[in-house]
């Protein structure tokens, strides 16, 4: 018995030396080595329509053990904007045993602008809808980097109040891109009574654009945009020039208030407005933005 002991014992002891002994020459044989990961240019320069591919572009990764890896350089993040259109992109690489190495460097987009919100229709709400209707439904917004995100888009009062009846409400639309760029217009929104026997009077100008990006000193004609009148919701459509009648309205009937400084940058307003023979007067906003 005591022989059988000192024989199991032995073996054991064996049995660790040959583990430790494996494990020393496998640990002298691993690859702890990290990759090599270098560029040509610190800070390199795309085009938003550019793909990955323009990113990786002079990246080159090599290893110890793998030789040549440069095709297994990925991204592993992209910055928000540091500065209007500049972001920060970093890489990785892992060799075959999962040694890794990382840089990052600087892109500027040179043709980037920031997201831009229009208007499909007029913001006019009836108060009947309020409580039904997503009132951003007649907004849209369109950016270079994540195409359309008007599901973004949030909106707020800007006193802080609340709908009380009829009139305009200043509120102001907001959205962000994937790049953290974030930018707001100044709205006013109208909400009117659809039930009121005046209402169902009125004639409101309607516009091919009631949101409209402009450079300063850009030379603008407002008639232009005016493409027909509403009333009680059904549309009617200049269809010629300044002298086509529509129920006898004619562009000309239009009047049209212009608060643009066409020479400042800002965001404006200009009023189209109708007034019928019954004394009512139809009233759509544009919002002009001029721009540098």
């Amino acid at each position: 018995m005591k022989k059988i002991r000192i024989a199991v014992i032995a073996l054991f002891a064996l049995s660790v030396v040959a583990l430790a002994t494996f494990t020393i020459w496998s640990n002298l044989d691993k690859d702890e080595t990290p990759p090599v990961l270098e560029y040509d240019e610190s800070s390199i320069i795309v085009s938003v329509k550019d793909g990955e591919s323009a990113l990786l572009k002079g990246l080159t990764a090599s290893d110890d053990v793998d030789g040549d890896i440069t095709d297994a350089i990925r991204i592993s993040s992209i910055s928000h904007f540091a500065e209007q259109g500049k972001r920060t992109v970093e890489y990785v690489v892992f060799d075959s045993s999962n040694n890794f190495a990382t840089c990052r460097r600087t892109v500027q987009y040179n043709d980037y602008e920031s997201p831009r919100i229009y208007l499909d229709a007029p913001f006019r709400i009836s108060m009947s809808e309020l409580d039904s209707i997503d009132t951003t439904s007649c907004m849209r917004v369109e950016d270079v980097l994540d195409g359309d995100i008007s599901n973004k888009i949030r909106l707020s009062f800007d006193d802080g109040s609340y709908i009380q009846g009829p009139g305009f409400y200043n509120v102001t639309a907001q959205v962000s891109n994937s790049a953290g760029d974030t930018v707001s217009l100044a709205l006013e929104m109208n909400i009117i009574d659809s039930g009121n026997s005046s209402e169902t009077q009125k004639y409101y100008p309607t516009l091919s654009d009631y949101v409209l990006y402009v450079k300063v000193d850009e030379a603008v004609n407002l008639k232009t945009y005016l493409t027909g009148v509403t009333r009680s919701g059904q549309q009617y459509d200049f269809s010629g020039g300044e002298s086509e009648s529509v129920l006898n309205i004619t562009r000309d009937d239009i009047n049209i208030v212009n608060h643009v400084d066409f020479s400042t940058p800002g965001t404006y307003t200009v009023d189209y407005s109708y007034t019928s023979p019954s004394g009512v007067t139809g009233l759509t906003k544009m919002i002009v933005v001029v721009e540098e």
